[in-house]
Order: structure tokens, then sequence, then C-alpha cells
């Protein structure tokens, strides 16, 4: 189970869009570089049309992929047609192994706060991610320092949706 980083995300996820919903996230297992896994409890909760009634498609797109499910991630990012539902693409395609398409997304992005932010992490630039989460996919090796900066990718974007 992935653990926020930051007790002011936590708080503001609690806040803006339910306690559900932030036991939701902590309990989801931490995404893999590639597809999966899937989280059933938060699939199913997404899935229910009363409940995601508030969120908008940026928050559906970063649920979605935390969720393990790409394709449902992917129709709400392709439709957010601004740096952020760009982001949340190239994550989308990263985590899918299409490395290249990940990279055209992330152009797309230009320069966004949350990459900012990502810089003065071990995450630094996305280029260099998905070179190094490319390399890895292909030695089959264990990747804990890249799950946790992909993991902190997601929070970083995610809180910036929140805003």
């Amino acid at each position: 189970m992935p653990q926020l980083d930051d007790a002011n995300l936590a708080r503001s996820i609690e806040r803006q869009l339910g306690a559900d919903v932030l036991t939701l996230i902590e309990q989801a297992p931490l995404p893999s570089l590639a597809a999966g896994p899937r989280c059933d409890a938060l699939r199913d909760w997404l899935r229910d049309a009363q409940s995601v009634g508030k969120l908008t498609p940026k928050l559906l797109a970063g649920l979605w992929l935390l969720a393990g499910d790409l394709d449902a991630s992917h129709e709400y990012s392709q439709a957010i047609e601004d740096r952020d539902g760009s982001f949340w693409h190239g994550i989308m395609h990263r985590r899918e192994g299409d490395f290249g398409n990940a990279k055209y997304w992330f152009r797309r992005v230009g320069d966004h706060p949350a990459l900012r932010q990502l810089r003065e992490s071990a995450y630094r630039d996305p280029y260099e991610f998905v070179d190094a989460v490319e390399r890895a996919s292909r030695r089959s090796a264990a990747t804990p320092d890249l799950s946790a900066a992909q993991w902190s990718e997601w929070q970083t974007l995610f809180a910036h949706c929140l805003d």
C-alpha cells in the first residue's frame, strides 16, 4: 500500500474528496512501473457514477491510473486538452511500455509546476525517468527507487490537480 508522503495532501484529499477516497488511495497497492496491479476496491468505487460525480476529469485520470486501469485513465487523459492531461497521458503510456509515446506527451506538458517540484527529487526529469523505466523493464530487475519516484510523481500531479 502506498503511503502519502505529505500529510497536507492527505488532508486536502479528505477535505475536498472525502474520507472514502483517501482510504481507497491509501489502501491501493503501490503502482508498478508497468500495467498493474489492479485495485478492485478503487475500480468499483470509480465505476459508481454517484461516487465520481464530484471529481474532475483530471482527478479521474489519476485515480484510474492508481486503480491500475490504464484504458480508463487513457480515456480521461486523452480528453483533457491541457498540460495536466498531457502529463497523465505521458505517465499512462510509460506504464504501458510505449516509451516513445510517453516522451511525446511529456514534450506537450512543457513547463509544469509539478515538474518543477519533481526536479528537486530523485525523479528529476521526465525524459530521463522514461529512459530509466525503459532500461529497468528490459532487465526485469527490482526497482524500488524508480517505484518510489513514480509514486512521488503521482502524488505531486494529483495534488496539483486538486488545487
